[in-house]
């Protein structure tokens, strides 16, 4: 797909990734990144606000695998993404970080749904109108889910057995009805019409790299 290139003067977006402690938050960012910073955090959890610049050529690159089905033109010059710290001892730490970003990455773990940090994260974003995307993790823990390493999520998932497919929609449903009744109405981002009233949920794997062209490809859409 061919780009068109960002406007001169425009400033990169500064984009947060909040959620859980354990969710995957830094393991995801490494995975974007194709780096191990988590193995060196105190207990594999981040102690610090940590930025990663991702230039204009890998935005494209990562949106041009999705281009066939969810075609998007990459019109900003790069993405900064700002990792916050998960664990509740840090709470001062990500709340600056929340201040800092125009959007948001709220990851959510698949297995465990909506969790005490998620819950904060949401409550801070809601208060400082920051928009922004979820991240659904860890979708390669679905029994039996047979990977396709970082393609998108959304062509894994069409290519799941029935019973892994079965397993992500139930998990899924469960998540956007935990969702909607703290106020938030949240849709995959595949079926998502209306992302200014709905929030985009995006199924990804840190571990297989599964979702982070969708990722990036929604948040761009989002900036």
């Amino acid at each position: 797909m061919e780009q068109k290139g960002p406007d001169d003067g425009m400033r990169s977006p500064i984009c947060c990734i909040l959620g859980h402690v354990d969710t995957g938050k830094t393991k995801l960012l490494d995975k974007m990144r194709n780096t191990n910073v988590q193995e060196g955090e105190a207990g594999g959890i981040t102690q610090q606000i940590g930025a990663t610049f991702f230039p204009y050529d890998k935005l494209v690159q990562e949106v041009d695998k999705v281009s066939g089905f969810h075609p998007t033109n990459v019109d900003v010059p790069g993405l900064l993404v700002i990792d916050t710290p998960g664990h509740e001892s840090f709470s001062n730490l990500r709340s600056r970080g929340s201040g800092l970003c125009d959007i948001a990455i709220l990851v959510i773990d698949l297995m465990h749904g909506i969790q005490k940090q998620t819950l904060e994260s949401m409550e801070l974003l809601k208060f400082r109108k920051t928009p922004f995307v979820i991240a659904l993790n860890k979708i390669d823990r679905i029994y039996d889910w047979k990977p396709r390493y970082d393609g998108p999520s959304y062509l894994s998932l069409k290519k799941q057995k029935k019973d892994p497919q079965l397993e992500f929609k139930d998990r899924t449903k469960k998540i956007l009805t935990a969702l909607a009744e703290k106020g938030f109405n949240a849709s995959l981002y595949y079926e998502n019409d209306d992302p200014d009233s709905y929030v985009s949920v995006v199924p990804t794997s840190a571990i297989s790299g599964e979702g982070i062209s969708d990722l990036l490809t929604v948040v761009i859409n989002l900036s």
